[in-house]
């Protein structure tokens, strides 16, 4: 299996472990408000997360 040796933190799409590190939810609900923003982006079996559209969903929705 070839990993990837450069791996971008600040990288558009981000994987399910890393959009859970940087908004403090749990696996279940990143995945449920990235399905509800349309955020997810699947290549091959791999997922990932539109950083973007899923912080701006978030501000957007759950703000106060």
């Amino acid at each position: 299996m070839n990993l990837a040796k450069n791996r971008n933190q600040d990288g558009t799409l981000i994987t399910l472990t890393q959009a859970c590190q940087e908004s403090n939810l749990g696996a279940i609900s990143v995945r449920r408000i990235a399905e509800e923003a349309g955020a997810v982006r699947k290549i091959g079996r791999s997922y990932r997360i539109k950083k973007s559209i899923f912080f701006d969903y978030i501000e957007k929705v759950y703000a106060e």
